[in-house]
């Protein structure tokens, strides 16, 4: 919002006058333009608790994401390839673009960290965002070729392939990320309308005034192209899979082999429950950022009235903290509820001291072998592996296993 610094109009935007200008109070000003600079303790401390414990997680299991996958050549498949990339966005999120928004809470103005790291975070913010929701993207659309079009994946799944898709997404990323560091600057947002001098405490790291309206078509188009887009997208995708996953048998004859159709069938309802958890979970993470952003551009400067203002407020912080959720529940979405993962993850920290303790996990990472000519329809069941072959119609095969 703007404040008015023309000396003839000694008035608040909230309706507060200013006697003369000895009386003029500087914070009063502040407050009434840029909103309130501090929070109460509680709320603070409070917050900060939240932030830290998301920094210390996300950090963790990201980190512990790419070692896992590095350093187990079983772990590197293209799906895996996706993943280490979002770890890397979200490694980079995390550690570059919380700690500003943690000091924000503390002090909402003036921004203390000079210029430089003002356009850094402005770039990197945007960026890793923007490589998150399309790696997210890709790798949903790579989950429904491996289980809907398992032909076709055996065509195009590729280790080159992936990694060529994925450096095109960080271009892509950067590319559109770009106008907000051009246009971020770090400025004086508030003038004394006595002296028309710049009040220090008003230093900001923000988009000044004269760039604000052509970068609201930025706004639209990042919300458009990084949540829209890609929350329908997810959405048509996994309900797709569901439907496969839900119709599928699984190859296994229930009257043949009851408990593995009952294993299948837990594991196929595991498997449903985790994709309703994904799409639930990117739209609560990403929704209110997109709206606090929408609010921003769409409720003109004469029209914010101390509820809209209190509304705004309180999405800001709810937005900032699940940004940064993000960040920590993919993870936890994609790799830990992964029992592949979790047997990778054991053998790397205790290959030093038990190294013959998990060879035997190694056989969760291996495909396995079709007999005969029918199709091999694998289900991996309390350490055994039951089989079940169909015979091939129409020429055509089948290579499915959950």
């Amino acid at each position: 919002m703007e404040s008015s610094s023309n000396s003839s109009f000694d008035i608040f935007e909230n309706g507060t006058s200013i006697v003369n200008e000895s009386e003029f109070n500087e914070e009063e000003y502040l407050s009434a333009s840029l909103g309130e600079r501090y929070i109460s303790t509680p709320v603070v401390v409070f917050l900060t608790l939240i932030y830290v414990i998301i920094f210390i997680t996300g950090v963790v299991g990201n980190v512990f994401t790419c070692i896992v996958i590095a350093r187990n050549k079983c772990m590197h498949t293209t799906t895996n390839y996706y993943l280490f990339s979002l770890a890397i966005s979200d490694v980079l999120t995390l550690l570059l673009a919380l700690p500003p928004d943690v000091s924000s809470i503390w002090e909402a103005y003036p921004w203390r960290f000079g210029t430089f790291f003002c356009i850094i975070k402005s770039f990197i913010s945007e960026m890793t965002s923007y490589a998150s929701v399309l790696t997210i993207t890709a790798f949903t659309a790579e989950r429904y070729v491996a289980i809907c079009r398992p032909l076709l994946s055996q065509s195009l799944s590729s280790l080159s392939r992936a990694v060529k898709i994925i450096i095109g997404i960080w271009i892509v990323a950067c590319v559109c990320a770009l106008p907000y560091p051009v246009h971020t600057r770090v400025f004086y947002e508030i003038q004394n309308p006595y002296t028309n001098e710049s009040i220090e405490e008003s230093l900001l790291c923000n988009i000044p005034t004269e760039w604000r309206i052509p970068m609201r078509y930025m706004f639209q188009f990042s919300t458009f192209a990084f949540f829209i887009i890609p929350m329908i997208v997810i959405t048509i995708v996994y309900i797709l899979i569901g439907a496969e996953l839900w119709n599928s048998k699984l190859g296994i004859d229930n009257t043949k082999n009851k408990q593995a159709a009952a294993q299948a069938a837990k594991a196929r309802k595991a498997v449903l429950k985790m994709l309703v958890a994904v799409v639930i979970a990117f739209f609560v993470c990403w929704a209110p950022f997109h709206v606090q952003r929408l609010m921003t551009i769409y409720v003109p400067a004469g029209k914010w009235t101390v509820q809209l203002l209190e509304i705004q407020t309180y999405i800001f912080y709810v937005s900032g903290v699940l940004y940064f959720v993000s960040s920590t529940v993919n993870p936890i979405l994609y790799n830990v509820l992964s029992k592949r993962y979790r047997r990778a993850f054991k053998m790397t920290l205790c290959r030093c001291c038990h190294r013959n303790k998990y060879t035997n996990d190694l056989s969760l990472c291996r495909s396995s072998p079709s007999v005969g000519t029918g199709t091999s329809v694998a289900i991996y069941t309390n350490q055994k592996l039951f089989v079940k072959h169909k015979p091939i119609k129409n020429g055509l095969f089948r290579n499915s296993k959950l």
